[in-house]
């Protein structure tokens, strides 16, 4: 006989020799395998991060530098249509507004300037030529440009300011600042680059030209001006020019999102760095001329100095001659601290300047060393969890298998209880589902089979339940049978009583009875007859559906209805009247009369006191209220007075306790509503609600 063992043993067992040996196998594998390809890895993505970068820096440059001359040469365009407005405005005849020539102001050395600001240019007449006719023509003319120079501030970020510069020395410049003090006395102004430049000499072309970076007289620092002349026919008569600050081209390579801590620069077409940001201060032993401090007024060209050029730095020779021979190109070459760099370059077509982008040789490689790095530490992480999950793994798969043998155990244990629970009469007994699937069957079985024992059950208490109703049902009508008999017997037997005295009296009489006394006798054999007939009838109506459903809908009055019914001998005593809507709605006349003598008849009855009827209005009702003047009914009775065949307790009146279920079931064919009060000197209360339509309002 073979050794038994338990199941949770045997379920871990199982587990180590088809599951754990073979997946631990495959894992240590799988991390040699690791190891092995991360090295490759790395070899891998040292050249490719490499090439990577040879492609990526030229195709970025390239793109930089491309984006910058669209928007220089989108300034530049700017400029020749403000050079084609100059000529035509100095051309054109204008006289200035008074508000206009109040602004200028001669000065001793003969100059004419703008001495505030009215939302327009600044002007300066330096002096240096005098002012004649010629000359204020030209001041005047010039006036019509302030418009122009405004727009065109406004519609590019780039723009520092907008000017006009004469061949006279006269400059019109747009924003406003104060130029006295600003520009020397006697400025030569053709004399200055951002003027000659553009003259027939240095621009044979007539176009839009760049000029070098300079110091602005104006006060606004290091820039460089797209400029344009104006001529008339062979005669430069000005130029017109649009500033850009070199402090605003840095800080728009400044914003530009680089990998590896790159940075761009600007080179002039001479070879002068025009853009420098701050990273690239150490590679050139340079500081960026970003603001000036104006100690004194400019009176000649001032110039970025030499060292600025960077084919006069050693480590810019090889550099130069490189951007000499190519518009774009990438190298790898030693700057001013020794460290490798990676330069790529690239034509801003326009000015013809060069743009460079510049990182560090390690840096760029050294993602590919960190990459290198992080998958050695994950390797070893990796190998370190492996240890630390199989530690943990080994453990749980141990409880795992006790746990599953549980599983099994478990179920059968709870359907032994369920069983149980739907032997002792508890159907609704919840059976889990079970992952096992044969178990899981088992147990829907289990259900079902309590589900169709409780239907069997719910039927025969249902079947049981309505025997109790019927029963209970015919219990209460034989009980109402049983009373209406009674009621009927007593109701009968008092006028059959009295017709049958009445008989015998007469028979015992015979001839002898004289005609009053005959009389009499009959009227008192008819009158027992009508209360029968009466007291048949209103048990008919207050039992049988209502008969006279088709008449006609009328309003009724009640005073005459009243007068009517008290005059017929309903009742003896007197009627207190409040009738503050004496007219009803449209309803049948004839079941507001039987409502309303009912309602008397049973006042008169039960009440003992005075009787009290009202009407009024309440909202879109008609309110109909008769009290008794009796004593106050308690709570219990009250709510039983509308149950056929119930009579008040210690009720010595005759009745047979059907009034006021005839009164509810005729209140309820006119479409109203029936309430009953009680109140102490007010008796019994009976509110009779019928509903107004809109004929009834008015």
């Amino acid at each position: 006989m073979s050794q038994k063992v338990r199941l949770d043993r045997w379920f871990w067992q199982s587990f180590l020799r088809t599951a754990l040996l073979p997946l631990l196998v495959i894992e240590l594998g799988f991390l040699l395998i690791y190891w092995v390809s991360a090295q490759m890895i790395y070899q891998d993505n040292s050249r490719t991060v490499g090439d990577m970068s040879k492609a990526f820096m030229p195709h970025e440059v390239t793109t930089e530098a491309r984006a910058l001359s669209e928007r220089l040469n989108a300034v530049s365009g700017i400029t020749g249509l403000l050079a084609s407005q100059t000529g035509r405005a100095l051309q054109t005849p204008y006289t200035p507004s008074a508000d206009e020539k109040s602004r200028y102001q001669r000065t001793p050395d003969g100059a004419l300037i703008t001495t505030r600001d009215n939302g327009g240019a600044a002007a300066y007449y330096s002096g240096i030529v005098p002012l004649g006719p010629q000359q204020q023509e030209t001041i005047d003319r010039s006036v019509q440009l302030d418009p122009v120079l405004k727009d065109i501030k406004a519609a590019n970020p780039l723009i520092a300011q907008v000017y006009l510069n004469t061949k006279d020395s006269y400059n019109r410049i747009y924003p406003y600042f104060e130029v006295k003090g600003q520009y020397p006395a006697k400025m030569d102004i053709p004399s200055f680059n951002f003027y000659y430049e553009a003259d027939g000499k240095h621009n044979p072309a007539r176009k839009p030209v760049w000029t070098d970076a300079y110091l602005d007289p104006a006060g606004q620092g290091w820039m460089v001006s797209s400029i344009a002349p104006v001529w008339q026919g062979d005669t430069l008569q000005a130029v017109v020019g649009i500033d850009i600050t070199l402090k605003t081209v840095v800080d728009d390579l400044l914003a530009l999102d680089l990998p590896w801590g790159a940075y761009v620069m600007l080179i002039g077409r001479d070879g002068t760095i025009l853009a420098l940001p701050p990273q690239g201060e150490h590679d050139w032993g340079l500081q960026e001329l970003g603001v000036h401090s104006y100690t004194e007024a400019i009176r000649q060209n001032v110039f970025k100095p030499e060292k600025y050029r960077i084919d006069l730095h050693p480590e810019g020779k090889k550099l130069a001659a490189l951007m000499a021979k190519s518009a774009s190109g990438i190298a790898s070459m030693p700057l001013r601290h020794g460290q490798r760099e990676v330069v790529a370059w690239s034509r801003v077509a326009g000015p013809n300047w060069t743009m460079l982008m510049v990182a560090e040789e390690p840096v760029i490689l050294a993602e590919a060393q960190k990459l290198h790095e992080r998958m050695t530490t994950i390797g070893w992480f990796m190998l370190a969890a492996l240890l630390v999950f199989y530690a943990v793994f080994f453990a749980l798969l141990a409880r795992r298998a006790r746990q599953m043998s549980q599983r099994v155990v478990a179920p059968l244990a709870s359907f032994q209880q369920a069983v149980e629970q739907i032997g002792a009469g508890q159907y609704r007994t919840t059976i889990a589902q079970q992952p096992i699937a044969e178990l899981d069957a088992l147990g829907q079985h289990i259900g079902q089979m309590a589900v169709q024992l409780e239907k069997a059950t719910g039927v025969e208490e249902q079947a049981r339940l309505q025997m109790e109703k019927a029963l209970a049902t015919e219990r209460q009508i034989n009980q109402q049978q049983q009373h209406f008999i009674e009621v009927l017997s007593h109701e009968v037997r008092t006028p059959l009583a009295q017709i049958d005295s009445v008989a015998q009296a007469l028979q015992r009489r015979g001839s002898t009875t004289d005609a009053d006394t005959l009389k009499a006798r009959l009227a008192l054999i008819r009158d027992a007859g009508e209360r029968l007939g009466a007291m048949l009838d209103r048990s008919l109506l207050a039992l049988l559906p209502v008969q006279d459903n088709h008449g006609p809908l009328l309003p009724v009055s009640l005073p005459a209805l009243l007068d009517s019914l008290l005059a017929d001998g309903l009742t003896e005593q007197r009627i207190q009247r409040q009738l503050d809507a004496p007219d009803s709605p449209a309803v049948r006349e004839t079941l507001l009369r039987l409502v309303v003598q009912e309602l008397l008849q049973n006042a008169a009855n039960h009440g003992g006191g005075q009787i009290c009827v009202a009407s009024s209005r309440q909202g879109k009702e008609w309110l109909l209220r008769i009290s008794d003047g009796g004593p106050a009914l308690p709570a219990d009775e009250l709510a039983q007075l509308l149950q056929p065949f119930y009579r008040r307790s210690g009720d010595r009146a005759v009745g047979s306790g059907l009034g006021l279920t005839m009164v509810a079931r005729f209140v309820n064919e006119m479409g109203g509503r029936l309430q009953l009060d009680s109140a102490e000197g007010e008796g019994l209360i009976v509110s009779v609600y019928l509903p107004l339509t809109e004929h009834d309002h008015v």
